[in-house]
């Protein structure tokens, strides 16, 4: 692993830990066994290594799990959701992915709470297409006849069920731990997504 990766793999932990403002170059630095002067080098300051860490974390995990999923545009819309809801748990929280509130993902849940301006490109890169494409298959789903207002609060409710279970997991514990988000878990909870989703989607086009 080269010096510039190694920096950036572990400003991500202390950024997800501490978050953007508590963590200083200079812990990073010493946590990277590397310099002050090799941040500032590849990254400017600790804006540039921030919107790196999180331009990286974000490539890496729509790579890994596509928003199809290997599906091509002739599958069902049925398949496509399906799909998009897997890939949603399997990029929030496997091992292969960010990894729940206890990887990566956490960068993601603090910039929920308190966005700096580096998740502006993130949103707009990443976040923005993610949803256009959900919104594109539930219109394949429910029609011409359900209005676009619609179409965009089921999206976010379909992305809000997937997000809770990645950041809600010490809570998901106490009250159901046999749901906890966990590697095993995550097909069967990905599948009960989806089911529910579908149910809400034909009572939306029903009384549309």
């Amino acid at each position: 692993m080269t010096t510039r990766d190694r920096i950036i793999q572990v400003a991500g932990d202390i950024f997800g830990m501490e978050g953007f403002k508590a963590a200083t170059i200079r812990k990073i630095a010493e946590a990277a066994n590397a310099n002050v002067a090799s941040i500032n080098y590849y990254f400017r300051d600790k804006e540039g290594l921030y919107a790196e860490v999180l331009e990286e974390l974000f490539a890496y995990g729509f790579k890994k799990f596509p928003s199809n999923m290997g599906l091509n545009l002739h599958s069902s819309p049925e398949e496509r959701l399906k799909a998009f809801i897997r890939g949603m748990f399997f990029r929030l929280m496997s091992s292969d992915g960010w990894g729940g509130i206890s990887g990566k993902a956490r960068l993601l849940a603090r910039e929920l709470m308190e966005p700096t301006p580096a998740f502006e490109s993130t949103i707009e890169k990443y976040i923005k297409p993610h949803k256009d494409i959900l919104v594109s298959i539930l219109a394949d789903l429910t029609g011409p006849d359900v209005e676009i207002d619609k179409l965009l609060l089921c999206s976010i409710s379909i992305i809000g069920q997937c997000i809770y279970y990645a950041f809600a997991t010490p809570v998901i514990q106490k009250i159901a731990p046999e749901f906890t988000p966990v590697e095993e878990n995550l097909e069967r909870l990905a599948d009960h997504v989806y089911t529910f989703s579908i149910g809400g989607i034909k009572a939306i086009k029903e009384f549309s």
